[in-house]
């Protein structure tokens, strides 16, 4: 059952090879076994799921209609409101807040027949590339206790990696998707901008109606059958935005190998990576290559430092905005005190903070022609392969703040937001991107590559990771711990 995956598990339910208490029953035992030492699944609801995996083998045994994940028990992210269960994203104030509603993804997933088994741990208030807080503490990654899962789906891609639930669902601002996917071996899909609803997830604060101008939700799993099951019963507008209005997304571009038009884009002084990343995304490309895919070295036409300026500028307007005056005038004293020609990364996130609305106007024209240079690529090609992040997981480090973090790319020292650059290239542009695992490095920690497609392509870049699959990339093997 470990081995199997979701659709496997929900196809052997319907047709009575296992029944729904069987498969949760393993779940729960495994979530006991292993959470010791990853500390991934931070709130839990067994007795409530069994309840409903009883009730789910006795619709299927009566032939009651049943949804395409009916039995099948899963965590998610904590940042999803779910009735019963705290959502405190490591956020002291809101310890012990219960929610009274589900999310709307959650909703989704229940009506589709899932059982939410509990929920995984975050960085505080999902802001950060590692995953711990004060109230739930320290993630670990189960390929070597001492780095990280990743941040922000951190719990999620954790618990994935221990073999703690068959399916997860995430959300990505900075990566929070793809980076925990590559950091722990399995696959995420970060859709394009606001294809499944962002309402009950936090943050924003509880109850908030706006979402978040970057933020996406979506699935990580351990193959792409399973993000496309995942994705393909959450995808759809809020049912808020009214009747008038109706999603469809279009096909993959591609039906075979043959027909794939891929651009790689590896190498960039602004942002460098580990060469055995490099040569591992290489030889993915290569294969697809070998396939009969024409495969080229090629990006966009604009520079990714430029690019990354614009990103910084709309990321940090958005986390800012939930910033205390302390923070806003510790913004200002690092903006007054920088020349106007430093592009640092801290500095740049404390003049995105500080933006004015006249301002950020001008940045989301830039944003606009970025887009069409974007189109213009995909003209030519139907994805881009690039890096996820510079380096596979990294040691914990929760001594030193944000702003002070380094990450050693090839024996350089660099900054720690390097880590967001790569990610950026999606998210800016509301672009789907679809992070595939491709190997581990000489240490035996996982990396991964992300593919990128043209909004709305989501079925296009889970066509081309499913070819990376059929070619042998493949989740890591599910580690275990006695």
């Amino acid at each position: 059952m470990l081995n199997m995956s979701a659709k496997e598990l929900v196809a052997n339910m319907q047709q009575g090879e296992l029944s729904s208490v069987e498969v949760t029953e393993f779940y729960i035992d495994r979530i006991k076994q292993q959470n010791d030492s990853v500390n991934a699944v931070i709130a839990q609801r067994f007795e409530e799921a069994l309840v409903q995996a009883h009730h789910a083998d006795e619709c299927a045994r009566a032939g009651e209609p049943i949804g395409a994940l009916h039995g099948l028990p899963m965590t998610i992210k904590d940042a999803y409101e779910v009735t019963g269960l705290t959502c405190e994203v490591g956020h002291l104030p809101y310890q012990g807040r219960v929610s009274t509603h589900d999310a709307v993804v959650v909703e989704r997933l229940r009506a589709a027949g899932a059982i939410i088994l509990g929920k995984t741990n975050t960085p505080l208030q999902c802001a950060d590339l590692q995953t711990y807080n004060a109230i739930h503490g320290t993630t670990n990654n189960p390929y070597n206790l001492a780095h990280t899962p990743g941040g922000s789906s951190g719990g999620a891609a954790a618990a994935l990696a221990a073999g703690m639930t068959p399916l997860e669902f995430g959300s990505d601002i900075g990566g929070s998707i793809r980076t925990p996917a590559h950091f722990c071996g399995v696959f995420g899909h970060k859709p394009t901008f606001d294809v499944i609803p962002q309402r009950g997830h936090v943050p924003p604060a509880h109850g908030a109606l706006t979402a978040s101008a970057l933020s996406v939700m979506g699935p990580l799993a351990r193959c792409v059958d399973d993000l496309a099951l995942a994705f393909d019963v959450t995808v759809g507008l809020d049912d808020q935005s009214g009747a008038g209005l109706r999603l469809s997304l279009p096909p993959a571009s591609v039906s075979n190998v043959r027909s794939l038009r891929v651009g790689v884009w590896l190498r960039d002084d602004y942002c460098p990576i580990d060469n055995e990343t490099c040569l591992g995304i290489e030889a993915a490309s290569r294969s697809l290559e070998a396939l009969g895919a024409t495969v080229h070295e090629a990006k966009p036409s604009f520079d990714l430092a430029r690019h990354h300026e614009t990103y910084l500028m709309h990321l940090s307007a958005i986390i800012g905005a939930g910033f205390s005056a302390q923070q806003v005038g510790m913004m200002q004293q690092v903006v007054d005190a920088a020349h106007r020609d430093d592009k640092s990364p801290n500095v740049l996130q404390a003049r995105g903070t500080l933006l004015r609305h006249r301002d950020w106007l001008m940045w989301n024209e830039i944003r606009a022609h970025l887009s069409q240079q974007w189109r213009a690529f995909f003209n030519d090609y139907d994805v881009l392969i690039c890096p996820v992040t510079p380096t596979t997981a990294m040691l914990h480090d929760q001594e030193t703040s944000y702003a002070a973090r380094t990450i050693r790319v090839n024996g350089e020292v660099r900054p720690y937001s390097d880590n967001v650059v790569w990610a950026g290239v999606a998210t800016l542009c509301g672009l789907p991107a679809t992070a595939v695992p491709v190997g581990r490095d000489s240490n035996g920690l996982p990396f991964g590559l992300q593919v990128v497609g043209p909004e709305y392509g989501d079925h296009t870049t889970l066509a081309v990771a499913r070819m990376l699959e059929e070619a042998g990339y493949r989740s890591a093997p599910v580690v275990s711990f006695a």
